[in-house]
C-alpha cells in the first residue's frame, strides 16, 4: 500500500441520535434532540409549537414550511394545528424527488463533525458535537442552500425528476 493513498477512518458504531432543525435564509432553529420516536404529538408539541412557529413568525407572513411528507408531518392533528396558527405549508407531492434544502444542511453538519472531531465515545458526546457544529455552520452557508433552490428545482424539472448535480 502507498501510505499517501491510505486514510484512517474510525466510525462510531454505538448507536444514533435523532435531531431536527429548521433553516431559512436568515434564521435557523436550535438543533433539537428528538428522544424516542417522532410521532404526531411529539412533532406538534416539541417541534412545531416551540421551534417552527417562532422561527416562521420572525421570517414574516410569507414564510412557508417545507417538510418531507413523513406520516407525522401530514397527520390531521398537525394540519389542524398549522391552520390554527396560520402556518403555510408547501405542497410536496408524494414520490417526488427529495429537494428539501435541510438535506444539504445535514450533509454539511455530518462533514463538520467527521472532519473536526475524533469519533465520540458515546451518544451524549455525539449529541454535544452535533449541537456545537450546528451552531458553528455560518449562516451564509445555509443562505446559499436556500438561494440555490430555484436552480435545483429548474434542473430537476429539466431532468424530468432525475439526477441533479446538487
Amino acid at each position: 500500500m502507498i501510505p499517501a493513498c491510505v486514510r484512517e477512518r474510525r466510525a462510531y458504531r454505538g448507536g444514533s441520535v435523532m435531531v431536527w432543525a429548521g433553516i431559512s435564509e436568515h434564521h435557523r432553529t436550535p438543533l433539537y434532540h428528538v428522544r424516542g420516536n417522532l410521532n404526531v404529538l411529539v412533532y406538534r408539541d416539541q417541534i412545531l409549537r416551540p421551534q417552527v412557529k417562532p422561527m416562521l413568525r420572525q421570517i414574516g407572513p410569507h414564510a412557508v414550511l417545507q417538510d418531507d411528507n413523513a406520516p407525522p408531518h401530514r397527520a390531521r392533528l398537525v394540519d389542524a394545528f398549522l391552520q390554527q396558527v396560520q402556518i403555510n405549508r408547501m405542497d410536496w407531492p408524494a414520490n417526488s424527488p427529495d429537494m428539501n434544502p435541510i438535506e444539504h444542511a445535514w450533509d454539511m453538519l455530518g462533514r463538520r463533525v467527521r472532519e473536526n472531531h475524533a469519533p465520540p465515545a458515546n451518544l451524549q458526546q455525539l449529541l454535544v458535537l452535533l449541537q456545537q457544529e450546528w451552531q458553528a455552520i455560518p449562516q451564509a452557508n445555509l443562505a446559499n442552500i436556500v438561494h440555490s433552490m430555484r436552480d435545483r428545482c429548474n434542473e430537476c424539472r429539466q431532468n424530468r425528476g432525475g439526477y441533479t448535480h446538487y
